[in-house]
């Protein structure tokens, strides 16, 4: 990193037409659990009928589904590849309960076997586990209430219930989602898969990752989204968002930070730039996409309520022919969120 002197800018023209077409444009689960299932002796069946362990397993082979529950009709939490090292606390007939970004979660014994692995103690895995806050873009409804586009706003009486408002520092909720130019996909399923991917990715590395959503039918605005990392304990938010602007030309891979004057994150300035700025540039070598740069802007909500480093990756455009084939493809998904998760060690390893 060389630091600020060697900020791209993005030319005047391009900027105008995407951010004026991004207006309004901001954007794991409902509030993250922390809860896990654990006995005071191993060896005993639990109130669910599991045998209590405390050891380690692996998984066998890729797209191995972790479960909400043990039944193989539950919703699936998170796909794993081969490999990725979990904590067992418990056994069932056919399945196995692991410890999982802090919650119990489920898979079928068949697909993970024991394994030993070199964390000497609890705490010592606590300490190489950094909590990262990821935040897909959009969801199927859109809330065209408003709500104040900082904390530092006090919202006039009716302004969040009303559909309309002229008060000064007033934002959608939540605008609706884009749709892709060509294929007509909406931009809150390309985020969510691209999340999966990425918390998949980062989950292997031994991060723990929460996610403002996991499932398109939600209702969070903006705000709410950023509240819900601010209270999980996250270290960094990342919103990844594919919007659709007026210019059909615009295309590439660019990121937005707060400036350095903003009344709410003006002293976390250099953090977000460095998180932007390594996650750009990890996220294009890694796909061969375009490098737009680095936008500053005080008019998103969803950076502007955020109580750590923070930075919004528009990883395309669904407006251009070209982003939306890409951003369909499930290859080059995978290698957008391997970039952005490259980017994020680099940033924790700068920032030791």
């Amino acid at each position: 990193m060389t630091g600020l002197l060697n900020k791209k800018r993005i030319s005047a023209i391009l900027i105008l037409c995407v951010i004026l077409s991004l207006a309004g444009c901001g954007k794991k689960k409902e509030e993250p659990t922390t809860e896990t299932t654990e006995s005071a002796e191993l060896g005993l069946t639990d109130s669910d009928g599991f045998v209590t362990v405390k050891d380690y397993v692996a998984t066998l082979q890729d797209n191995v589904r972790i479960r909400r529950e043990a039944k193989e009709d539950a919703d699936v939490y998170i796909t794993l590849d081969k490999g990725v090292n979990l904590t067992r606390t418990g056994i069932k007939d056919e399945w196995t309960r692991v410890l999982l970004n802090g919650s119990s979660f489920y898979v079928q014994s068949k697909y993970v076997e024991e394994t030993n692995i070199k964390w000497a103690t609890e705490t010592e895995v606590e300490r190489t586990s950094h909590i990262v806050y990821i935040d897909p873009a959009k969801q199927i409804s859109e809330d065209m209430t408003f709500e104040p586009v900082s904390p530092d706003i006090e919202a006039p009486s009716g302004a969040t219930k009303a559909t309309f408002t002229d008060a000064l520092g007033m934002k959608r909720k939540m605008t609706s989602s884009a749709v892709g130019v060509d294929s007509g996909v909406f931009e809150y399923d390309i985020t969510m898969k691209i999340a999966e991917y990425l918390n998949a990715e980062l989950v292997k590395r031994g991060y723990t990752v929460y996610m403002s959503r996991t499932t398109n039918n939600v209702d969070l605005s903006n705000a709410k989204r950023t509240q819900m990392s601010n209270a999980c304990g996250a270290e960094i938010y990342i919103k990844l968002q594919t919007p659709a602007v007026n210019d059909p030309s615009a295309s590439g891979v660019l990121g937005f930070i707060t400036t350095s004057t903003n009344s709410h994150t003006a002293s976390r300035y250099q953090n977000n730039y460095e998180l932007c700025y390594d996650i750009l540039k990890e996220a294009c070598e890694n796909t061969d996409a375009r490098r737009m740069g680095i936008y500053e802007t005080d008019d998103m909500t969803s950076l502007n309520y955020s109580d750590v480093p923070a930075t919004v990756i528009n990883m395309g455009f669904l407006s251009n022919e070209l982003d939306d084939v890409y951003l369909n493809d499930d290859g080059y998904r995978k290698k957008m969120a391997q970039g952005i998760a490259n980017g994020i060690d680099l940033y924790f390893n700068e920032t030791k």
